[in-house]
C-alpha cells in the first residue's frame, strides 16, 4: 500500500481529507505504475464523496515529497504506441486531481521533482517547506524526455510563459524561496514548526474562503506586468519569446539534444489550446523521445551518477574515512590554487606552500579569481567570500604542518621533484597525515616507494579548471591503504565532485584515453587534414571543442609532456606524432596561455593561425609526405575510435571497475558528448562488430594502433554489448 487517507470528522478541519504517500521499501516516493493505479482508485473513491470539502497531498518520508516517475519504467520502454499509452493513462490520473468537485493541496515537504510536481500543479494550492536544500521542479529534459504528466501544460498557466520555459528547458530545479517568487507555490511554511505551521494553514484554507480566493488572485493574468502580458497572453508576443527560446537553445545545444527543441515546440502547440487537447499533444511529444536512442542513453547516465554517489572506494564496507579538518597544498600555480580554493569554500582550513611569495600570492588570485566568478553568477555573497577566504594561509615554509590531516602535491609534473617534495612534506606531518599527488600521468607506486609510510600515499587527479570540471581521478598506489582510499574518496564527494577509483597506469583512465585522440588528429594534420575542419568534424559529433582547439586550451607543452610520458609506457602504438614535437619543441607553440598555438587567441576572440601553413608544408616536403584530404567521417572514426579502442584495453586492464565508470569519466573528464552515452555505450549503440570491422580498415591503412582491443574481438564473437 502506497497511500493512507484519513479524512477528519472534527471541527476545525472537519471534512479535510488527507492522503500520505509513504512509497513501501524505499527512502523516496516515486510514482510507478502501482502506486498510480491505487491514486487512481483513491481519486475515484473521493470524488463520490459529498462530505469533503479540502483534500490535501502529503508524504511520509523525511524531507521528500515526490521524486518523480520511475525511471526504471520509463528506461523500459521500447514501442512509441505503448509508451503513449502508459503515458495517458499517467496523465488522466494526474487530471483527475484538477478535475475534482473540491480544491486539492499539495503540502511539499522535501524534494518535488518530475512527476510530483505535476502532481502539485494539479492541485489547486501548493505551500512548502522553508528549508533551503529542498528542491522543486521538472527535470526531465536531463533524460531526454520532456514533462508528460501535464507539465508542459500547466506551468505555462500558472507562472508565467517565460518563467516555465526557463524551469521546463533548463531542467533545472528551484528552492522554495524562488518557488515562492515565481508563484510555483503560495505560501512558505516554518520547517521547524512543520507541523504547527502546515495545520495552521489547512484550518484557515477550509475555513476562510476570502483567505483561499486571495490565494487564487496571485495567479490571474492582471497580476503580470504589461510587458509581461504583450509577450506571454498574446500570439504575436508568444512567437517572439518562443522563436528567441529557440535560438538560445540551438547555440547551447548545437541541436544534438531533441528533449529541449521538443518540450519548446509542444509549449508553443499547446499555449493556447484546452487543457485535454494539450495533454494529448504532450503525449505525443514524450513518446517519441522516451523510446530514442539519446534518451536510453541519459537515462543509462542518470543509473551511473547514482551508483557512483554510492561509492566509497573500497570493497570492505567497513573501512571508514578518517576526518579531515586541516589541509595543505604544495605549490600555488593555477592548479594548486584551485584545489586550495576548492578546500576553503569547503571550510577546510587550508595552508598554500610554495617556495616564495610571489608564487603564493598567484595562488590566492586564482581562489579569489574562483570566488569572483560565484559572486558573478550570484552564488556567494560578499561576506561570505571573506570568510572563506580567511580558511586559506599562505607560507614558504612548513610551520604549522604537525597538525595537517591532508597534503595534496601540486608541483610541476616531473617524478624526481615529485618525490623529493613529498618526502619533504612527511617530515614534518603527522603519522596519519595523507599525502595525495595532483599528478595527471605519472606512478603513484614509484612516488611513494622512498617515503616512510607509503600506505598513505595516492593520486588525487583534479581536472582544470578546478572550479568547473566535477571529475576527480582517486589513484591508489601498490601500498595505499583502503582507509587513505576511501578518505579521498568521501572528501571528493564532500567537496562536490565525482570521484572515480582508477588503476596506477601511465595517464591513468583519462588521459590515457585522450591523448591517443590527440595524437591521432595531429597524424591527420600529418597526412593533409586541415586543423580548421579536423576541429569542425569533432565539434559536429558532439565534444565540445576539436581536439587542436582542446590542446590550446590545456596548453601544447602539457599535452606534448604527457604525450612523451604515455609513448615511454605504451610504446609504438602512442608514439607522438613528428608534427606535434616539431610544434612544441622547434616552434615552441604553448596556446592559448601564450596567446598563439594553433590557433591566435585575443581578448576573447580566437582565429586560426596562418603561420601554422608554412609549418605544416615544410614538415611534410621533409618527410616526404604526399598531402591527402580527409572527409568529416574518416577524421570523426579515427579520433573517436581509436578512443574506443585503448578504452576497451582499460577495462581488459581493470584500469576501472566497469564500463559505465570509464563513461562517466570521459564526459566529466574530456566533455565526450552525453547525448551518445559514453564511448562505450557509443560502441554498443554503433555494434561492436561493426567497429571490430572498421578497426581493422583502419589498421590496414594506418598501422597496429588502430588492431581491435582483445576485448572488443571477444564481445563481437559472443555477440556481447558492454551494458547488457
Amino acid at each position: 500500500m502506497n497511500f493512507k487517507l484519513n479524512i477528519s470528522q472534527a471541527a476545525p478541519t472537519e471534512g479535510v481529507a488527507t492522503l500520505t504517500f509513504d512509497f513501501p521499501g524505499e527512502k523516496i516516493n516515486k510514482l510507478d505504475s502501482g502506486a498510480l493505479m491505487e491514486l487512481k482508485a483513491h481519486l475515484k473513491a473521493l470524488a463520490k464523496n459529498e462530505e469533503i470539502k479540502l483534500l490535501v497531498f502529503r508524504s511520509a518520508k523525511k524531507a521528500m515529497f515526490i521524486a518523480g516517475a520511475d525511471i526504471n519504467e520509463i528506461k523500459d520502454l521500447v514501442d512509441e504506441e505503448q509508451t503513449y499509452q502508459t503515458i495517458r493513462s499517467g496523465q488522466l490520473i494526474i487530471d483527475a486531481i484538477a478535475n475534482l468537485p473540491f480544491p486539492t493541496l499539495a503540502v511539499i515537504n522535501g524534494a518535488c521533482l518530475g512527476g510530483g510536481c505535476e502532481l502539485a500543479l494539479a492541485c489547486t494550492y501548493r505551500i512548502a517547506t522553508d528549508n533551503p536544500k529542498v528542491i522543486i521542479g521538472l527535470p526531465e529534459i536531463s533524460l531526454g524526455i520532456i514533462p508528460g504528466f501535464g507539465g508542459c501544460v500547466r506551468l505555462p498557466k500558472l507562472i508565467g510563459l517565460q518563467g516555465a520555459l526557463q524551469l521546463i528547458l533548463s531542467g533545472k530545479p528551484v528552492a522554495p524561496k524562488k518557488a515562492l517568487r515565481l508563484k510555483l507555490v503560495d505560501h512558505l511554511y516554518n520547517n521547524a514548526l512543520e507541523e504547527k505551521s502546515v495545520a495552521d494553514f489547512i484550518e484557515r484554507l477550509a475555513n476562510d474562503s476570502f483567505f483561499a480566493k486571495g490565494l487564487i488572485k496571485r495567479h490571474l493574468k492582471s497580476s503580470k506586468k504589461i510587458t509581461q502580458q504583450l509577450l506571454e497572453d498574446y500570439r504575436l508576443g508568444q512567437q517572439l519569446v518562443f522563436k528567441k527560446a529557440r535560438m538560445d537553445l540551438l547555440k547551447k545545444t548545437k541541436g544534438h539534444y531533441p528533449a529541449p527543441l521538443q518540450a519548446l515546440e509542444t509549449i508553443a502547440k499547446t499555449i493556447n489550446l484546452k487543457t485535454q487537447q494539450a495533454l494529448e499533444v504532450e503525449a505525443r511529444a514524450v513518446s517519441k523521445l522516451a523510446v530514442s536512442e539519446i534518451s536510453k542513453n541519459l537515462i543509462q547516465l542518470f543509473f551511473t551518477s547514482e551508483a557512483l554517489k554510492k561509492e566509497t572506494g573500497v570493497s570492505d564496507a567497513g573501512i571508514r574515512a578518517q576526518p579531515v579538518n586541516q589541509a595543505a597544498v604544495l605549490g600555488a600555480g593555477v592548479m594548486g590554487g584551485g584545489i586550495a580554493w576548492l578546500l576553503s569554500k569547503n571550510d577546510i582550513p587550508v595552508r598554500l606552500k610554495d617556495i616564495e611569495w610571489d608564487a603564493v600570492s598567484k595562488g590566492y588570485q586564482t581562489a579569489a579569481l574562483y570566488y569572483w566568478q560565484m559572486k558573478k553568477i550570484r552564488k556567494i555573497k560578499d561576506n561570505q567570500i571573506r570568510v572563506k577566504m580567511n580558511h586559506l594561509a599562505g607560507t614558504v615554509n612548513y610551520n604549522g604542518f604537525k597538525h595537517i590531516d591532508l597534503v595534496v602535491e601540486a608541483v610541476v609534473e616531473n617524478m624526481d621533484v615529485k618525490k623529493a617534495v613529498l618526502a619533504e612534506a612527511e617530515a614534518h606531518l603527522p603519522d596519519h597525515a595523507i599525502l595525495a599527488s595532483n599528478t595527471s600521468s605519472l606512478s603513484i607506486t614509484e612516488m611513494a616507494a622512498d617515503l616512510k609510510r607509503p600506505e598513505n600515499a595516492i593520486g588525487m587527479h583534479f581536472f582544470n579548471p578546478v572550479n568547473r570540471m566535477p571529475l576527480v581521478e582517486i589513484i591508489p598506489g601498490e601500498k595505499t591503504s583502503a582507509q587513505t582510499i576511501t578518505t579521498l574518496v568521501q572528501l571528493a564527494k564532500k567537496s562536490g565532485k565525482t570521484p572515480i577509483v582508477v588503476a596506477n597506469c601511465a595517464g591513468f583512465l583519462v588521459n590515457r584515453i585522450l591523448i591517443t585522440f590527440l595524437n591521432e588528429a595531429a597524424l591527420i594534420l600529418e597526412e593533409g587534414g586541415v586543423v580548421t575542419e579536423i576541429d569542425k568534424a569533432i565539434e559536429k559529433f558532439g565534444l565540445p571543442m576539436g581536439p587542436f582547439v582542446l590542446a590550446d586550451e590545456v596548453g601544447i607543452d602539457i599535452g606534448f609532456h604527457v604525450a612523451k610520458i604515455l609513448e615511454q609506457a605504451y610504446g609504438e602504438r602512442m608514439q607522438v606524432a613528428g608534427l606535434f614535437t616539431q610544434i612544441f619543441q622547434e616552434e615552441k607553440l604553448l596556446g592559448k596561455k601564450a596567446g598563439v598555438g594553433f590557433y591566435q587567441h585575443k581578448a576573447k576572440k580566437m582565429s586560426y593561425n596562418e603561420d601554422l601553413d608554412k609549418i605544416i608544408q615544410t614538415y611534410r616536403f621533409a618527410h616526404g609526405i604526399t598531402a591527402t584530404t580527409f572527409n568529416s567521417e574518416e577524421v570523426v572514426d579515427r579520433c573517436i575510435l581509436i578512443m574506443v579502442n585503448e578504452a576497451a584495453k582499460c577495462l581488459q586492464e581493470k584500469v576501472v571497475k566497469n564500463p559505465a565508470y570509464l563513461d562517466m569519466a570521459m564526459i566529466m573528464g574530456t566533455g565526450f558528448p552525453a547525448f551518445r552515452g559514453g564511448l562505450m555505450k557509443y560502441a554498443d549503440n554503433r555494434g561492436i562488430s561493426k567497429i571490430c570491422d572498421r578497426l581493422n580498415e583502419l589498421t590496414d591503412l594506418y598501422g597496429e594502433r588502430f588492431r581491435p582491443a582483445q576485448l572488443l574481438v571477444e564481445k563481437a564473437k559472443n555477440k556481447e554489448k558492454f551494458y547488457p
